[in-house]
């Protein structure tokens, strides 16, 4: 028997193939993923600027609300991920800023690079969380209060929505698993 050689760095850079092989979405599951994605935005600055009930906005949520209409069965897209990964990644650029009191290329890297991380050995991985972690050194937040609200509060929403709304289609399900 041969043994194949570990391909070398630059070799690896070309990639496994060159198409993917996945197939086009059939043009229901495009129409019900994009309306899946208007409707939670659209509902939470509803929430947030029209009734000014409560902050539930913030732009990572866009990402996220791909991931729960697009992809409802991916790793990424469960509630333990959406809800572990952005409180996880908000909690850690919050404790950056305190610290330093600075927004600095290196606190935005290390607020990210903690938070990935943290979501990995928790197995909370969100990637739209990563940039979770960058808002409170940008905004220079400190207050921990911006974890319920809008962080964990518009988690609730779209996890609430994302339940309501896949569910409804016979051929999803939502969520794939909790824990």
């Amino acid at each position: 028997m041969s043994e194949q050689a570990t391909p070398s760095y630059l070799e690896r850079l070309k990639g496994g193939k060159l198409r993917s092989g996945l197939p086009y979405p059939h043009w229901q599951d495009v129409l019900i993923a994009g309306v899946g994605g208007l409707i939670i935005i659209a509902l939470l600055q509803l929430v947030q600027t029209e009734w000014d009930l409560t902050q539930c906005f913030i732009v990572p949520f866009g990402a996220t609300a791909v991931l729960v209409f697009a992809a409802p069965a991916a790793p990424f897209s469960q509630p333990r991920n959406i809800i572990g990964g952005h409180l996880l990644s908000a909690l850690t650029g919050i404790v950056v800023y305190t610290l330093f009191e600075e927004t600095a290329w290196w606190t935005l890297g290390l607020a990210n690079g903690i938070a990935i991380m943290l979501m990995v050995a928790t197995k909370t991985v969100h990637p739209p969380a990563g940039a979770t972690s960058l808002l409170p050194v940008i905004g220079c937040t400190t207050e921990l209060d911006w974890l319920l609200s809008p962080v964990l509060v518009g988690c609730l929403i779209i996890l609430v929505v994302g339940i309501l709304y896949n569910n409804i289609w016979a051929k999803r399900r939502y969520p794939a698993f909790w824990f």
